[in-house]
């Protein structure tokens, strides 16, 4: 996900140039505890760097995202295919009988790119968008075989950062042209819900079942001839709740749920926490 929709963040140096806004301090909402400078207390698991080390891709082909389906590992991405305007969505599949390379299924040709994996028991989902063309694969065994469907949203240049399984339903979270986006529900059953502006970059399922999100948004100077990158948090706890975060110098990366029930917000160089 970092390698697709990493972040330009603005840095202490760009701040000096003239007409530059400069960063702000990292704030704490919505129950987040701002920690300046602790980011380092965590690491992340980087699914790119996992499909690398489980699966070896071969020649052409990009890991992007990686899930577990009980005792087996799935890593999608895709190949691409040079000179020609297209690429096949691609999932790995590693289980007790070995690897596999499974292309996914497709409606109609394009260059489908996944994006974001989840899974709940042997059920798997995974997204990609095209535009505003949005399509979802639904495995029932683990990765075995796959059918793929069309999510009806009506809004360009639309993409997924993450997907969930959040009370009983899909969520898939990320943006389009006209801000932040969650699609929830099941194949050729979703019900759409903006969510603002800004962007949604990652997610996580907090300890009462809720969905914790995170992402950015661009604020412009008065004159909007410069801008900078503030943090954004959504939880979805009877109806969604948006915190703002502050525009640090540093971005948020990742969202984790621990095991006594803490969340935390990872950013490049800061820490927000929200206690059990």
């Amino acid at each position: 996900m970092r390698k697709l929709w990493g972040v330009l963040a603005l840095s202490l140096l760009a701040a000096c140039v003239p007409g530059q806004l400069p960063p702000s301090e990292a704030k704490s909402a919505l129950g987040f505890a701002a920690r300046p400078g602790e980011a380092n207390a965590f690491g992340v698991q980087d699914p790119v760097a996992e499909i690398q080390r489980l699966f070896r891709p071969g020649p052409g082909r990009t890991g992007v995202a990686l899930t577990r389906a009980g005792r087996t590992a799935i890593g999608v991405g895709f190949r691409e295919f040079p000179g020609e305007s297209r690429s096949d969505p691609i999932a790995w599949v590693s289980g007790d009988g070995g690897t596999r390379e499974i292309v996914l299924p497709q409606d109609r040709p394009g260059h489908w790119a996944p994006t974001a994996i989840a899974a709940d028991g042997d059920r798997v989902l995974v997204t990609a968008a095209l535009g505003g063309d949005v399509r979802v694969w639904a495995s029932g065994d683990a990765g075995a075989t796959w059918t793929v469907s069309q999510v009806l949203v009506r809004a360009s240049d639309v993409w997924f950062s993450t997907a969930l399984r959040v009370g009983g339903k899909w969520l898939l979270a990320g943006g389009s042209a006209a801000g932040a986006l969650v699609v929830t529900g099941e194949p050729d059953a979703w019900e759409i819900a903006p969510l603002g502006d800004g962007r949604i970059l990652g997610g996580t399922v907090g300890k009462a079942g809720e969905p914790v999100l995170f992402g950015d948004r661009v604020e412009w100077n008065r004159g909007k001839t410069s801008n900078r990158s503030c943090s954004v948090v959504w939880v979805g706890q009877g109806g969604w709740q948006r915190g703002e975060l502050g525009c640090p110098a540093g971005r948020l990366t990742a969202a984790m749920t621990l095991d006594d029930g803490r969340v935390v917000l990872k950013g490049d160089r800061d820490l927000w926490v929200r206690p059990s």
